[in-house]
């Protein structure tokens, strides 16, 4: 339910405008005004601590995993990995890129994958998953957590993960107009689950298409 960004010179961090609206959501301790933008020079320790520290010695693998290359920006790891720790919720994701034109493209990280395949023992789908192989999507029936999840599968229609919730509208849309999802990378067994498979989103959007919901009904744990 907020924004995350930065120039040359300092990151910025706002609510979204329906953020103080959605029921049960309140402001994070490091940014306690809803109607305020803050600016730092540094990374805030809220989302610094997110990330994998640079100086471990399997650094640069995990920047292989995530699709990105030594010396990547941290708001461009955060965005790609989630920022995701134990004990919360919050998720980050990167906002795809929409020419003016409407077309678009996108990476994002397959969620919930060691969930996906053992409800549905669909773990050999994602063991045979190639680079490029086509993606589908399907409505997750009677999710308890999110009534609009949506299921990632492969071609023959074998669920294997979930399209991450702040993309959702954005997939859907992008899918209606004819666009693909396929693997751009599949990390293999020796990788863990939340990084397995990662996902490119090409295509177009319909005229005036917003990405992200900032309704009030949006998911409130999302940043």
């Amino acid at each position: 339910m907020g924004k995350l960004s930065s120039d040359s010179h300092e990151y910025s961090f706002t609510y979204l405008p329906g953020a103080a609206a959605v029921e049960g959501f309140r402001p994070f301790i490091a940014f306690p005004e809803f109607n305020r933008q803050y600016q730092s020079a540094r990374l805030w320790a809220f989302f610094a601590l997110r990330t994998m520290d640079p100086h471990r010695p399997d650094y640069l693998r995990y920047l292989t995993w995530l699709g990105l290359e030594s010396g990547a920006d941290p708001l461009d790891v955060l965005s790609r990995s989630g920022g995701e720790r134990k004990g919360d919720s919050v998720q980050l994701v990167e906002r795809p890129a929409i020419a003016p034109g409407g077309s678009t493209s996108s990476v994002f990280l397959a969620r919930g994958a060691r969930y996906a395949t053992r409800q549905h023992g669909s773990a050999p789908s994602v063991d045979a998953l190639r680079e490029g192989d086509p993606l589908r999507i399907k409505t997750d029936t009677g999710n308890p957590a999110n009534p609009r999840a949506l299921y990632l599968t492969d071609r023959i229609g074998s669920p294997f993960a979930w399209v991450p919730d702040l993309l959702i509208r954005y997939v859907e849309a992008l899918v209606s107009k004819g666009g693909e999802l396929k693997v751009l990378r599949n990390n293999g067994p020796e990788c863990p689950w939340h990084l397995r498979v990662l996902v490119s989103a090409h295509g177009s959007l319909p005229p005036n298409c917003e990405p992200f919901p900032e309704e009030e009904d949006a998911a409130p744990t999302l940043v």
